[in-house]
């Protein structure tokens, strides 16, 4: 008879497994068979154990159940039998590492994904993140106000003694799930690469309650951002016609040391500042169309390859947009006894990292002369090809499920399916790889002798090339934008540079000096300590095998119609506009601080079901649907129930008013506004109410203190008790806040309003936040990028913004018109 034991600790093998059965069991073990993943070798966190006889396996089951093995409870129960359709799945996915477990799994879910709408591209939704203002703080700047920028030692705001007239004490907090809640087991050490499922924690980390109190109390006191990384210029796809002016080059080393130059391959036309006077320059080598006989024809046994010199017969070719182009009719590795329309060149090969691509490009004819590539040219290299490559992760690439060779090969899925495109030479040229064709690459980010560019070249005013502006990719490139995201952040919400300069987040939670500053640091006046769950159950454990979620997007900011304000107050641009004039440029801002939706409706008080991940007939928007996940899923092995309470305490130290205020106010918002914790944010998780755990703080000045200290029997000081103590720490915050931005209305300010929106969730009836798509149906491959593609559309394109955080409206799924 069999066992099956699930939740078994990763690092447990078959013979620890065994010894932790005899020990809290006498029942008498056959064979124990942990199942492990067919690539990696890992262990899936499940196995099977074959015992005597019935009798044996209800022993097992009632010693081992929920016994903790390494910290981790078992699930044990009857393994059914195999039938056929078992028997028939396990010899399918043992060369595919999927578990028996796993696939039933999956098969469950792909069941619960029985669509409750029509597939159409009605209606509205909205992105699961938006952006709360941050108004610039110049007007502040430098007054000894709460809400303004100031050493807090001068203002005695120090750890080592108590203050008088500040306060000190202990604020209890009691916390609730609305949704579940996925606190992620991660200690760093995890890579990305792997599809092991998610172990979950069943109490909050101290780290993670803090950083979300730190990211609340930073909104709502319009603080600096603790820390911002993005000091690149970000890039755009620009049009196709444009990649035609561009000109092909090779780089190559210079007179001195370190230097670089360009020599420009123009082929047969001359180059002007409309584009190529003749054919397009470079040559076109077929060698993808799917019509065998209209690609190039290469010497017997030769493949090309990028910097192959290589000898080929052009011939004049007309586009049906119009433009002229030669085509590499054959091609030979050395040079022929024809004559005719033969050119010396060197291949190009970018892979079929588009859809219905037919060739690569031949560079010839180079000029006599080169041009010079200055550093600030190198650098915008860098910050091109990173903006590509931070565009997928480094799993995507080289993990996809289904690839039949390289990462570079396109994916052929058949007839019923699209393919996949392979990805550009770029993206894997890290150092790290070999090319294609098993040759060692270097790092593509740096430029060096031999690379092959396109140019985009100045021209003086008789039209003559004086100099290079850009370089870029040999593919349908990026542009950079003018300005990087930092250079739209005004100064007073940048990251303090010294003690000076900190604002009311970094006076509370402490600040780690970045860059060159002097000072040494200025720790944290307020500790966040997580008692132990109230609920005594409070995971749900699957007991069908990790549940696959949904993939999660990444943070694209080269969206600037998302990302980027029309004003330093954070508004959003206008509708309608040119994806280049939608991006970063001077004079505008940015939108503010993202944050994540609370998913209205979807609370266990409103829609309990939709958490049951074994129902039918309805559409579950975090549960993956699809054939088979990939390396951009991530599956868990539970979570924490609805419901669920916790409690905390926070301890604080020499507080002003206004900081006891702000703290207060955030925790005695009213019912239907819920925080966000936790893992899956976008996909609904993470939904927490925060409430003061008892009436009675004991929160008092340093002189209550004192008085205490000084009588033993006295009781410990509760000075905040009495409501209006209390609403007079909290009017002191928001009267510093309002006398700060000139505003009359607390509420009216634009980040109080736009936080309490968050977290209430968006201001319309419509309940649908995901990720952009087309219809309403979900696209289980993640592929969000067509609705932008749409909405971008040169032609037809509505060239949406991400509406305003209080807006009452959403985003169409039809982009295009």
């Amino acid at each position: 008879m069999k066992l099956y034991v699930g939740n078994v600790p990763y690092a447990a093998k078959e013979t620890d497994l065994e010894e932790f059965i005899k020990q809290h069991s006498s029942v008498k073990v056959n064979s124990v068979r942990i199942i492990r993943d067919h690539n990696t070798g890992r262990s899936r966190g499940f196995g099977f154990v074959v015992v005597e006889n019935q009798a044996q396996v209800e022993e097992a089951i009632k010693d081992l159940n929920d016994q903790k093995m390494m910290g981790r409870p078992l699930k044990v129960n009857q393994a059914p039998p195999r039938d056929e359709r078992s028997r028939s799945r396990d010899q399918r996915t043992r060369g595919q590492s999927t578990s028996q477990n796993q696939q039933s799994s999956r098969n469950r879910q792909k069941r619960a994904q029985q669509p409750d709408t029509p597939t159409d591209s009605d209606g509205e939704f909205h992105n699961p993140y938006t952006f709360v203002p941050t108004p610039p703080r110049d007007n502040i700047k430098g007054q000894y106000k709460f809400a303004g920028d100031f050493n807090p030692l001068d203002k005695k705001l120090n750890h080592s003694t108590l203050q008088d007239e500040l306060w000190t004490g202990h604020i209890p907090i009691k916390l609730t799930a609305v949704t579940p809640l996925v606190l992620l087991k991660t200690d760093g050490t995890r890579e990305d690469e792997s599809d092991d499922p998610y172990d979950v924690h069943s109490r909050i980390p101290e780290s993670s309650l803090r950083g979300m109190l730190r990211s609340a109390y930073e909104t709502v006191t319009n603080s600096r951002y603790s820390s911002f990384h993005n000091n690149d210029r970000l890039a755009y796809r620009m049009a196709p016609r444009v990649s035609l002016e561009l000109i092909p080059a090779i780089i190559e080393n210079g007179k001195k040391a370190g230097e670089l130059e360009a020599r420009l391959y123009p082929g047969t036309s001359n180059i002007t500042p409309q584009g190529p006077a003749g054919p397009m320059y470079a040559a076109m080598l077929t060698l993808y169309h799917r019509e065998s006989d209209k690609n190039s024809v290469c010497e017997k046994g030769y493949k090309p390859k990028t910097r192959d010199n290589v000898w080929v017969e052009l011939s004049p070719c007309r586009h049906r947009r119009g433009y002229r182009y030669w085509k590499a009719v054959n091609v030979w590795t050395t040079k022929p006894s024809i004559t005719k329309n033969i050119f010396e060149g060197r291949v190009f090969i970018t892979n079929e990292n588009m859809g219905n691509k037919h060739d690569e490009r031949i560079f010839f004819n180079p000029m006599k002369t080169t041009l010079s590539v200055s550093n600030s040219l190198k650098e915008a290299w860098r910050m091109r090809i990173q903006s590509y490559r931070g565009v997928h992760s480094e799993s995507d690439i080289f993990n996809r499920k289904g690839a039949v060779d390289k990462p570079w090969i396109r994916i052929r899925k058949g007839n019923d399916k699209p393919d996949e495109m392979g990805w550009s030479p770029h993206l894997y040229e890290d150092g790290k790889h070999n090319d294609r064709w098993g040759r060692k690459v270097l790092d593509a980010l740096n430029l060096k002798d031999g690379d092959m560019v396109y140019v985009r070249c100045k021209f003086n005013k008789k039209g003559k090339v004086s100099g290079i502006k850009d370089l870029f990719p040999v593919m349908i490139s990026r542009e950079l934008y003018d300005n990087s995201p930092k250079d739209l952040l005004d100064s007073s919400l940048l990251p303090a540079s010294n003690r000076d300069e900190m604002s009311p987040a970094d006076r509370l939670f402490g600040w780690t000096p970045q860059g060159e500053s002097s000072d040494n640091g200025y720790k944290s006046r307020i500790r966040v300590v997580c008692d132990e769950v109230e609920s005594t159950d409070p995971l749900e454990i699957f007991q069908n095998g990790p549940l696959p979620l949904t993939i999660l997007g990444t943070p694209k900011p080269e969206q600037g119609r998302f990302y980027v304000a029309k004003d330093a107050e954070g508004n959003p641009q206008d509708d309608g506009i040119p994806k280049s004039a939608a991006g970063y440029a001077a004079g505008k801002g940015l939108r503010g601080r993202k944050h994540f939706w609370h998913h209205k409706k979807l609370d266990v008080e409103n829609d309990a079901d939709y958490w049951n991940t074994s129902g039918k007939n309805r559409i579950r928007e975090y549960i993956y649907g699809g054939d088979e996940p990939s390396q951009q899923n991530r599956s868990i092995n539970g979570w924490i129930k609805p419901g669920t309470t916790f409690t905390a305490s926070l301890y604080v130290q020499n507080l002003q008013p206004a900081e006891v205020g702000a703290l207060l106010w955030l925790l005695t918002l009213s019912d239907g506004h819920y925080f966000r914790l936790g893992y899956g944010k976008p996909l609904g998780f993470g939904s927490v109410k925060i409430e003061l755990y008892t009436e009675c703080l004991q929160l008092g000045t340093g002189k209550d203190w004192k008085e205490y200290y000084e009588d033993l029997n006295a009781c410990p000081p509760a000075t905040l008790d009495a409501s209006e103590k209390r609403e007079k720490c909290i009017d002191a915050f928001k009267d510093s806040m309002k006398q700060a931005y000139e505003e009359r209305d607390f509420d009216k300010l634009p980040f109080i309003e736009g936080f309490l929106q968050v977290l209430q969730g968006p201001n319309t009836d419509n309940p649908r936040i995901h990720y952009p798509r087309k219809n309403r149906t979900p696209q289980r491959e993640g592929k969000n990028f067509e609705w932008f593609m749409d909405n971008d559309h040169q032609g037809y394109g509505k060239k949406l913004a991400l509406p305003k955080v209080t807006a009452k409206k959403g985003l169409p799924y039809k982009a295009k018109d």
